[in-house]
């Protein structure tokens, strides 16, 4: 089997013959494509401008680099002002206004090269004001299929066959999206506790808008779907999380499962209450699930809390791919792994999240050539 062929028979629940192994390099190689130090022959047509090559000589999978939204969004009736500058620091400031008849909101986003890295400065929904402009937005959004973003998929679906998996990204579920998006954890729980009535009415406007967005998912061609929430349990508890996100992701799991997808749901943060939520859902697999030290759940108490069904995508550290850590830790997690959950074939290794800017690329390479050797089914 290739790598493609790997995880495509774990999310089907079938056996591959070796557990699959897939790697996130964006943040490793982003560095060097801004610099103009990245090998022209790993230079491709991903999202982030790197080819197969990069992932044929590491001998793990593609994934971050291959995934877009097969449809346009188009705020009607809105303008949108960008003005972008540099700051003394060298940082790119980024402001953002849109522009409605009823009013005016804005953000403000650094991105720093020190971290190559950006952030929120400022958010456009501060108050209840700014709630009702971006209702307004939402009511006047209009869904189009994305004829560019389809024929890419395909064309990712073709040169990537053997090394990458191509997967469609709707936007966050609406919770998600005002958290990280477009008001921030702070200003969405204050809306929580002090004008619930409006947040939920823009919530659900978002989930009606999104049934036209999972409509052109469904007939697009990538066989994944991407739920890029950046859960943690530390933000998400399980009584927001059964108010508002374990409806919608059942609802979302029916539809793709009716045409043959599968999602798989980014967390990336601490698992506590957050595994053991998505794990009761519908959806397929928890993606980015980072174990302790760099998490907070031993991975061999991962299953424990998730469950037998789901499918669990992830268990090495990003941090352990960088110089300042010994490889032996990789190397003992990755054994961990095989210990505790490659017995159970519902597991796909990862980077959890990323391997880093100063991350020993080599390494990848090593935890390549022990999952061929001693992650073999069959």
């Amino acid at each position: 089997m290739n790598l493609n062929e790997r995880i495509m028979a774990v999310f089907r629940g079938e056996t591959p013959d070796v557990i699959p192994w897939f790697a996130d390099l964006t943040y490793w190689y982003e560095p060097l494509i801004k610099t103009g130090r990245l090998p022209e022959k790993y230079r491709g047509n991903s999202r982030f401008g790197v080819g197969v090559e990069l992932y044929r000589e590491l001998g793990c999978g593609a994934h971050e680099e291959l995934y877009n939204l097969p449809a346009k969004l188009i705020f009607k009736n809105t303008e949108i002002r960008v003005n972008r500058y540099i700051d003394d620091q060298g940082n790119i400031i980024t402001e953002r206004k849109y522009i409605t008849p009823i009013g005016t909101i804005s953000s403000v986003t650094k991105y720093m090269y020190t971290s190559f890295s950006s952030a929120f400065i400022k958010y456009c929904v501060n108050n209840v004001d700014d709630l009702k402009v971006l209702k307004y937005m939402y009511e006047n959004l209009e869904v189009k299929e994305d004829k560019k973003n389809i024929e890419l998929q395909y064309e990712w679906m073709k040169e990537w066959k053997e090394y990458g998996v191509v997967s469609s990204i709707p936007p966050r579920t609406p919770f998600s999206r005002m958290l990280v998006e477009w008001a921030g954890v702070m200003n969405t729980l204050r809306l929580y506790w002090k004008a619930r009535e409006d947040l939920e009415e823009i919530l659900q406007l978002m989930a009606e808008k999104d049934d036209a967005i999972y409509e052109i998912i469904s007939e697009a061609p990538a066989p994944l779907v991407y739920f890029g929430e950046n859960l943690t349990s530390e933000v998400i508890s399980p009584r927001i999380f059964k108010q508002y996100y374990e409806e919608y992701y059942n609802k979302r799991a029916r539809e793709m499962h009716r045409h043959g997808k599968y999602i798989y749901v980014h967390i990336d943060g601490t698992l506590r209450s957050a595994l053991p939520c998505v794990a009761e859902t519908e959806v397929d697999c928890a993606q980015s699930v980072t174990p302790a030290p760099a998490g907070d759940i031993p991975i061999e108490r991962f299953r424990e809390l998730a469950g037998p069904r789901i499918i669990l995508w992830g268990g090495l550290p990003g941090i352990y791919f960088s110089k300042k850590y010994s490889e032996k830790l990789l190397i003992e997690m990755l054994e961990k792994i095989f210990e505790y959950h490659f017995s159970s074939k519902k597991f796909i290794i990862g980077v959890a999240d990323q391997v880093p800017p100063d991350g020993d690329i080599i390494r990848v390479r090593h935890v390549s050539e022990i999952v061929e050797e001693k992650g073999r089914y069959y």
